[in-house]
């Protein structure tokens, strides 16, 4: 039996391993949401790893975005009137609290301005 999961640990790819390990660690967080059953237009408190970070560049004022993924799903998040915020970067694993509008970046569930909690 051992060989066997031996074997399909390394015949599995590493994103999937990685997926599935970020998947046990968010689901052990106790309060959290899963992404993939976060619902629009309702607080939610989710849990994850940034997995892209961008500045989008707008004419009055820019914003930091950031798309949060915990193995389940991910997010687009937005901080307006910010270029950078310490200690928010790739791979940084944290908790996202806000209300999630419907139509983010990529058909993705989207957060303006969360509070967040760095892990």
């Amino acid at each position: 039996m051992a060989l066997r999961k031996l074997l399909s640990r390394l015949s599995t790819p590493v994103y999937e391993l990685d997926r599935e390990t970020l998947r046990t660690y968010c689901s052990g967080l106790a309060g959290v949401t899963p992404i993939a059953s976060a619902v629009p237009r309702q607080e939610l408190r989710v849990v994850g790893e940034i997995s892209a970070l961008r500045i989008v560049p707008r004419a009055d004022c820019p914003w930091l975005e950031a798309v949060i993924t915990d193995g389940s799903g991910s997010l687009a998040v937005a901080w307006t009137g910010r270029r950078t915020i310490g200690g928010i970067a790739p791979g940084r694993r944290l908790v996202i609290s806000g209300r999630g509008l419907p139509r983010g970046p990529k058909g993705r569930l989207f957060v303006l301005n969360p509070r967040y909690e760095l892990l």
